[in-house]
């Protein structure tokens, strides 16, 4: 089903984009990566994971948009079975210190305990200066029928004009969420992002969930992204 969703995300976008050329700024962002492991809402998914996404937004005026993005993952690991491939379209508000607004996504998994379903709800960045941003996002996942919501504070920093660094670190938390209630796990990630063109980058990274829960474990892991923007 999400195949055909991921398509139809695609072909929404190439509609709007051709609807609109010329008379709206418009981004696209074609990232894809690989990591040692797949950590996602402090759940192992897999081994030896290779990704690829597409994410477009476009202007709906001067302090409102949409956009859409779909990405497919794929385990490679010995004995590993894993794939995702999931979709999501967002209405946002911004303004000169906060962005606020609402998602909605679909994911589809094999070869993992997540279940398919659809996922909504509000999300909020802060930007508490040019370096500092607090995110927070509060999500109902139709597959897991449980709540699940991420608080993060997000630091980036320039080291020259070709490169800079980013930190995050956060802590979320779960409403009877795969047997998981309460706090969930704290995460953090180090990456340093290196700008090849003034539209291509790689990125590679290191991070880290330590479970809070009693069914939670503890994980860190490794990758790198190569990304292009038109």
């Amino acid at each position: 089903m999400l195949k055909a969703l991921s398509g139809f995300f695609l072909l929404v976008t190439g509609f709007c984009l051709a609807e609109i050329e010329g008379a709206m700024p418009i981004g696209i962002e074609a990232v894809t990566g690989y990591r040692t492991e797949s950590i996602h809402r402090g759940f192992h998914l897999a081994d030896d994971v290779f990704d690829f996404q597409l994410e477009t937004g476009i202007a709906l005026n001067n302090d409102w948009s949409a956009n859409f993005g779909a990405w497919h993952a794929t385990g490679t690991g010995e004995g590993n079975d894993f794939a995702e491939v999931s979709g999501f379209v967002d209405l946002r508000y911004d303004s000169q210190s906060y962005s606020a607004g609402w998602l909605l996504g679909y994911r589809d998994f094999s070869g993992s305990r997540f279940k398919d379903g659809w996922e909504t709800g509000p999300f909020f960045t802060w930007r508490v200066n040019e370096e500092w941003d607090l995110n927070l996002e509060w999500l109902y996942d139709e597959g897991a029928e449980a709540y699940y919501g991420k608080a993060e504070l997000e630091w980036s920093a320039a080291l020259n004009d070709k490169s800079f660094i980013t930190v995050t670190g956060g802590l979320s938390m779960v409403d009877d969420y795969y047997e998981r209630n309460g706090w969930n796990d704290a995460a953090a990630r180090l990456s340093y992002t290196y700008l090849i063109a003034s539209n291509v980058s790689l990125t590679p990274f290191v991070g880290a969930s330590i479970g809070l829960d009693g069914n939670a474990d503890d994980y860190v892991y490794s990758g790198i992204w190569f990304e292009v923007t038109f």
